[in-house]
């Protein structure tokens, strides 16, 4: 019963001849004693030449140079890039894909807006103002205000030891030059 298992296996391609001849010899006499395996084999041939009619009957009606002319055509044909770019990003937007692009887009503008922390000034500096980023902090009402200036690489912290006391808007102006 073994045997049949690898006969019945190996029935396909000793029918198509692509067998060692070794191989078809042993299948040929274990088909010559073995019932099922005949029956099997006779299955076999017979679905080989229904299929083998079937395509012959298509590929008759089928004239053979004016097909072969559109398949080369087909081939030499030029695409736009366009056509090429729709094609490779049809596999891009999947469902699956997309599901994944919404949390790495969350991630990529988390890493961005924090790499001012990690990189003070990254971004040269433009637009910045020190002076507004204290003031700023001051006006809520906190206890510490810090300055940082890049350039020079500085900082300057403020303690408030008794914010009520203090008077920012005092009547008194302040001294002339530099406040540093």
């Amino acid at each position: 019963m073994k045997d049949c298992e690898n006969i019945s296996e190996s029935m396909g391609r000793w029918l198509d001849g692509e067998l060692s001849p070794a191989e078809s010899e042993s299948i040929r006499a274990h088909v010559a004693q073995c019932a099922a395996c005949r029956e099997a084999q006779r299955k076999l041939e017979k679905l080989q030449l229904a299929l083998e009619g079937a395509l012959m009957a298509e590929s008759k009606s089928i004239e053979f140079e004016p097909f072969w002319r559109a398949v080369q055509l087909r081939i030499a044909e030029k695409r736009t890039w366009y056509e090429d770019a729709l094609d490779w990003s049809r596999g891009l937007f999947t469902a699956s894909r997309a599901a994944w692009a919404i949390p790495a887009l969350i991630a990529l503008l988390l890493a961005v807006a924090s790499l001012e922390s990690y990189f003070p000034g990254w971004r040269g500096g433009a637009g910045r103002n020190a002076f507004a980023a204290v003031d700023s902090i001051d006006a809520h009402g906190r206890n510490v205000a810090l300055l940082r200036e890049y350039d020079s690489k500085t900082t300057v912290i403020w303690l408030y030891e008794d914010q009520e006391g203090e008077n920012e808007t005092a009547e008194e102006p302040p001294p002339p030059g530099p406040a540093f």
